[in-house]
């Protein structure tokens, strides 16, 4: 059981990341009711996703992340695409983290602590880079605390703001922008880069480790749902691009604060699981010395970060609608060929993904 707790919240806090706070706003660009059925049929389609993933992981007796999977069983160029693919968006998603992770802090300080937002942002990547050099076994033993608080936070928002929710607020539908939802929701579901770690929790109990995959990526989706709710019930058309600073006038400080906390604790973790898996990436895939591919995972998104790249939700957009086309269809194919059968809801999955990759650029260059 414990075990179970365990690895079920590594998955959490993988999965609830950066992504939950471009949700509000890519679903008050559709409206929410779009964005709620997104939502419903992306969270079943990853959670397939997760489990097909977790079976390859544990039928492949060598130690690999998806790249060396990929040239495993997919060949020479299955391993460059899923290659281009992953690195892309590690180090897309940890850029990421760091601008909204810090900016986090800096809603949570700067009253107390007079500093440009940008020293905030260079706090959260040491705190970050630390966890990341120190592996799985500090994540491990925080990741529960996180979970359970991350739970608590999303209630407390629910609680403090029912009152206020304008039903109105839910009823708008934007044709035009009917895709705008799917990236972000792709990207916010995805919790790949936790299945080895773990698989290495589990051991041997294979039925609570895919029983840890189900719960673990169901959560979050209820989660996303009650917190896109209650943020475009209250704010609607006008909701933020990360959704907490437009809240500041409604809810008052201390939520605000406790929100900046919740944001704060939910970039931290992914920014700890998502490093460390891109470091054994290039561990293991590419066989390069770990405090070299430490150095490599923690540099590039630093000086991303100082060159000024700092966008936020149209990464995260586009990111999640690349990863699905790439990443997802590689898993579904690994998949048949780890377990050696045909199943006619993988080629399913597989339209899916790219049509959607399609929708969401087309959506994208829409005035």
């Amino acid at each position: 059981m414990k075990n179970f707790i365990f690895g079920t919240a590594v998955l959490i806090s993988t999965i609830v990341g950066v992504g939950m706070f471009g949700l509000p706003y890519s679903g008050a660009q559709s409206g929410f009711l779009i964005a709620a059925v997104f939502l419903f049929i992306l969270a079943g389609l990853m959670t397939f996703l997760h489990l097909l993933y977790g079976e390859i992981v544990l039928r492949t007796k060598e130690k690999h992340r998806l790249v060396g999977y990929a040239g495993h069983y997919l060949g020479k160029w299955g391993r460059r695409v899923v290659s281009f693919s992953v690195i892309i968006g590690f180090y897309g998603s940890l850029l990421v983290y760091i601008v909204v992770g810090g900016d986090f802090l800096y809603t949570m300080f700067h009253s107390l602590i007079n500093l440009p937002v940008i020293i905030f942002n260079l706090i959260f990547f040491i705190i970050g880079a630390i966890a990341v050099y120190s592996g799985i076994k500090l994540i491990v033993e925080i990741d529960l605390i996180m979970s359970v608080f991350l739970i608590l936070i999303v209630l407390l928002f629910l609680y403090f703001g029912f009152s206020q929710i304008d039903v109105n607020n839910f009823k708008g539908i934007n044709f035009k922008a009917f895709f705008f939802p799917y990236g972000t929701i792709l990207y916010s579901l995805a919790g790949m880069a936790a299945m080895p770690e773990i698989r290495e929790i589990f051991s041997s109990d294979r039925k609570s480790y895919k029983k840890a995959i189900v719960v673990g990526t169901l959560i979050p989706a209820v989660l996303y749902l009650i917190f896109m709710g209650v943020v475009i019930g209250l704010t609607g058309s006008n909701t933020s691009a990360e959704a907490i600073q437009g809240l500041s006038g409604l809810l008052g400080k201390k939520i605000i604060f406790l929100g900046a906390l919740f944001g704060f604790l939910a970039t931290i973790t992914s920014f700890f699981i998502f490093g460390l898996s891109l470091k054994k990436t290039f561990s293991y895939d590419f066989k390069i010395n770990k405090n070299l591919a430490w150095v490599l995972v923690c540099s590039v998104p630093l000086i991303l970060f100082i060159l000024g790249v700092r966008e936020f939700i149209l990464i995260i957009v586009i990111l999640g609608a690349l990863m699905g086309a790439i990443e997802g269809t590689a898993i579904v194919l690994i998949s048949k060929k780890v377990q050696e059968t045909s199943n006619f809801w993988r080629y399913v999955m597989i339209i899916i993904f790219i049509l959607g990759f399609i929708s969401t650029l087309i959506c994208l260059t829409k005035p």
